[in-house]
């Protein structure tokens, strides 16, 4: 019996833990939007995956752990992860910026 009450209040508790964190992750503030993703990439390192469009924008998927040649200035672990996916237009300027992994490493990532 007292399993599953366990269960029923885990249940409740994870679907609340998704409904606030939303799964899509959330659009960070950041000083690099409005600024040329060249400086992101120079402070950051490189994105690891993008997506390129016709119109000549494009979306950068970056993460701490895989930054490239930053990857030292990260400290490694899970709750150090940073995960952005970042909206660049046609003329490289930084759009948007989405959070999907916040850990700590956004916190110098995103500055």
């Amino acid at each position: 019996m007292r399993f599953l009450k366990f269960l029923v209040v885990f249940g409740i508790l994870f679907v609340l833990n998704l409904e606030a964190k939303g799964s899509g992750g959330y659009y960070a503030r950041s000083s690099y939007i409005g600024k040329s993703w060249m400086s992101f990439e120079m402070n950051n390192g490189p994105s690891f995956k993008w997506k390129k469009f016709k119109d000549g924008s494009s979306i950068q998927y970056w993460r701490s752990d895989l930054a490239g040649c930053c990857t030292g200035r990260y400290h490694n672990g899970l709750d150090n992860l940073c995960y952005l996916i970042i909206k660049v237009d046609s003329r490289k300027i930084i759009r948007s910026i989405k959070v999907i992994e916040d850990g700590s490493a956004c916190i110098f990532a995103l500055r």
